[in-house]
């Protein structure tokens, strides 16, 4: 999901719903959601990444998966290709070098030195999952290798460009050696050319929790995610300084594998979708002012077993 600010419109793209891998693109317009008819579009997938490149007034995507979960790995089910969603097309993009395929990536655009940057994921090699911790850049139309170390091999991580310090700042994900849990959260901060972990006092470690910066709050949000027992549903808030979590009584469901953003125009975080295991859910809440509000109310759907 991303905030395309030249429009001042919420969109989101594929994903699965409780039976399929889905490959439509929607729009959330007058507060309901609406499908985007194109000449052409990516192939449905799970676990890509999208992000909106200011610059050239266009969303990005890259990879994924063609499955939710597969029976066995398979290589042939993950992807690697980018694609850009500009004046109300999909167009795929011509690249010379690219990430090799994969899924659970982290992706932001850097607003300070106009690129995406990308980092992770899980690719399959002989049949076995393989975690990353590669970072790249896509510098207009072409991906270049930046850097092979800073954060651990990881997947489901969470990445977002902080405009205060003109960073992207990177928390939790799964790692090889299973940093769950409290004291073994990670932060990071890439400034393009290198990483650092940031020394301070780390919540939790969590992946696959959604995040987003708060113009308004000048803070990060993050809600939810699985810590290596259970999905949550709590909400935590990073100044720069100091994570710190904001008890709510009303607020989403515990889940995983949702989707935030801020909408500038609103000045409010739309979180979006995910699921707790068993229910996907489709609900779609906002956080303003300190307080979350269930926008769109939907009973979650008990997911069919069909193989993926």
């Amino acid at each position: 999901m991303v905030y395309h600010s030249q429009d001042s419109l919420v969109y989101v793209f594929g994903g699965a719903d409780e039976r399929q891998v889905l490959g439509d693109l929607l729009v959330l317009k007058d507060r309901s959601w609406r499908k985007v008819i194109a000449n052409t579009s990516p192939q449905p997938r799970t676990f890509a990444s999208m992000c909106y490149d200011t610059k050239h007034d266009r969303v990005i995507l890259f990879g994924g998966s063609k499955v939710l979960f597969g029976i066995e790995p398979d290589q042939e089910n993950l992807l690697n290709d980018t694609w850009q969603y500009k004046d109300s097309e999909w167009q795929q993009i011509s690249i010379n070098s690219r990430p090799k395929a994969r899924a659970e990536m982290a992706m932001a655009y850097d607003e300070n030195r106009n690129v995406t940057v990308l980092f992770g994921g899980y690719t399959i090699e002989k049949g076995e999952y393989v975690k990353l911790g590669d970072t790249w850049e896509l510098h207009d139309n072409e991906w270049h290798l930046m850097s092979k170390t800073g954060p651990t091999q990881r997947n489901g991580a969470s990445m977002v460009y902080h405009p205060k310090d003109e960073t992207v700042l990177l928390f939790g994900g799964s790692t090889v050696d299973r940093q769950y849990g409290n004291g073994k959260g990670e932060t990071w901060q890439w400034d393009g050319k290198e990483w650092y972990r940031l020394q301070i006092e780390q919540p939790s470690g969590v992946y696959n929790t959604s995040m987003s910066y708060d113009m308004k709050l000048e803070s990060i949000v993050r809600f939810g995610g699985w810590n290596g027992t259970s999905r949550i549903d709590e909400t935590w808030m990073f100044d720069g300084i100091t994570w710190k979590q904001v008890q709510m009584e009303d607020r989403p469901a515990p889940r995983n594998h949702s989707e935030m953003i801020y909408d500038e125009k609103r000045k409010e975080v739309v979180l979006f979708g995910g699921h707790d295991g068993q229910r996907v859910f489709s609900d779609l809440w906002l956080l303003k002012d300190g307080k979350w509000t269930e926008l769109i109310s939907s009973e979650p759907t008990e997911r069919i077993d069909n193989g993926h």
